[in-house]
């Protein structure tokens, strides 16, 4: 049984602050402008309150992706905070063939990084409810930070990294869900959509690879920063996505199981070195960064 924790969204110089009681936690709710509030129960749930990232919930991500190898010991729990750590280090990646800084079309892949994130997935799969993060993005360009779900794959031969290739999936189509995805070049956009891989042919375009669904670029021009704290959400139900930020309706499509083939899904909390976003390199005079995560929660509806 979930621990019964209550919880409180306040407003401090401008910046929403969760302030949580962790011993009494029925009223816990989402953070929703919304009277579909009261529909919702916690039923899973991390506030990062310990010393050590929480192995009987999470694991790690371990993979070479774009200009990042993605380490254990870069993912650390202190001050109440999750906290992926990013760093310039020499790291070797002899199956990562993605060209890095300084290489031009053409040349052979490096088979080494020079950053180094990180990344956890949830233990437990997921499907219809309310997910919640509470998090920030670090300072300087080259870094994607995101809090998403989709189903994790086996691991490769090597038992230090985890495959989550989609197109490798063994299954004939699953989803990716995206409430937040951030490249720091730009700490004033993000984006949310969805995906299914693989469709069979017929649930919309046969012979794709994917359909991405519902995206939406999120753009601030009256001074948030997404380096600051703030609060994300999605509702996920049995016909469609709805996205939040700091608890008001940001986006919402169609999304239904008889076209789009819903199955269960991991919790993802990531931050990796790349070239989205129009990056041409990577801030090295901001390292060591962070990606900071408050909290993450799930809640289900209220039987």
């Amino acid at each position: 049984m979930v621990a019964e924790k209550k919880c409180a969204i306040v407003m401090l110089s401008g910046a929403l602050l969760s302030a949580c009681n962790m011993e009494d936690s029925q009223d816990v709710s989402p953070f929703l402008i919304a009277d579909t509030v009261k529909e919702y129960e916690l039923t899973w749930y991390d506030e990062f309150e310990g010393s050590a990232v929480d192995e009987s919930k999470w694991q790690y991500r371990l993979d070479c992706k774009h200009w990042s190898k993605q380490q254990k010991a870069n993912n650390v729990v202190s001050g109440g905070v999750y906290r992926i750590l990013l760093k310039k280090e020499r790291v070797l990646c002899p199956k990562n063939n993605w060209l890095q800084p300084g290489q031009k079309e053409g040349d052979e892949p490096a088979g080494v990084v020079q950053y180094s994130g990180g990344g956890i997935i949830s233990k437990r799969l997921f499907r219809y409810g309310f997910y919640e993060a509470r998090l920030k993005t670090p300072v300087g360009a080259g870094w994607h930070s995101s809090f998403w779900m989709m189903r994790y794959l086996q691991k490769t031969e090597n038992s230090d990294s985890l495959t989550f290739d989609p197109l490798a999936s063994p299954l004939n189509s699953h989803i990716e869900l995206d409430p937040f995805e951030n490249d720091s070049i730009d700490p004033t956009h993000f984006q949310t959509d969805a995906h299914q891989w693989k469709p069979k042919p017929g649930t919309e375009d046969e012979g794709r690879t994917q359909n991405k669904v519902g995206t939406k670029q999120i753009r601030f021009n009256d001074g948030t920063t997404l380096t600051d704290f703030h609060i994300y959400g999605m509702e996920f139900t049995e016909t469609h996505l709805r996205y939040y930020f700091d608890g008001e309706l940001i986006s919402e499509t169609a999304f239904p199981a008889a076209r789009y083939k819903h199955n269960d899904v991991n919790i993802w909390l990531t931050g990796l070195g790349t070239f989205l976003g129009n990056t041409q390199a990577i801030d090295d005079s901001a390292l060591p960064e962070q990606i900071q995560v408050d909290y993450v929660r799930f809640f289900e509806r209220k039987k």
